[in-house]
């Protein structure tokens, strides 16, 4: 096994420091405090967490036709912070699996793989870590910075099969056969 030291680099800081210290992740730093997860992230602990710079979070909100985070409610900042934060430790050499082995904060897992051309850790298939960020270490965790905002979904998997329209005659199956309801429990 190779040395801790040869993927992380110590900066004393806290999760909490690292998003307030650093301003292109201010509106990530903002979600944060909206979930009310700042506490959190200013205590002792082991947390990965997936951060997204402002361009990423601003491209999110642009893709669904928002102005600002104003637009966004607390509830949707407490989902998309808890998205990006698993209660566990992971450098990008741990993430070459399909998924990381612990749950985010929401209860998902979130898929992870290697882009064979770059050779950049991605999540959830489109979501890249960069490659000259990656693995920074913080007093209580390490700190993945992103591309992109992470989305999962909180739908059951009826809705989802309904929402795919390569395979609506399937979903009309499930209708009349009233399996559809016995799956969204």
């Amino acid at each position: 096994a190779l040395p801790i030291s040869i993927f992380y680099t110590f900066t004393g800081e806290m999760m909490s420091d690292y998003l307030k210290n650093r301003p292109q992740y201010s509106l990530f730093t903002t979600i944060c405090e909206r979930a009310n997860l700042m506490d959190l992230l200013s205590t002792y602990g082991q947390y990965t967490c997936f951060v997204p710079s402002d361009s990423a979070v601003n491209a999110y909100l642009r893709e669904r036709g928002l102005n600002s985070l104003d637009d966004l409610t607390d509830a949707d900042c407490d989902t998309i912070a808890r998205t990006h934060i698993v209660p566990n430790l992971y450098s990008t050499f741990e993430m070459s699996q399909d998924r990381l082995p612990t749950a985010n904060m929401l209860g998902r897992y979130l898929a992870t793989s290697v882009d064979s051309v770059t050779t950049e850790i991605v999540i959830e298939g489109l979501a890249h870590v960069y490659f000259d960020l990656k693995d920074d270490s913080v007093e209580n965790g390490i700190m993945q910075p992103i591309n992109m905002v992470v989305e999962k979904s909180n739908s059951y998997i009826s809705d989802i099969l309904r929402d795919n329209p390569r395979i609506s005659i399937f979903y009309e199956g499930l209708l009349a056969s009233g399996v559809r309801d016995q799956i969204q429990i």
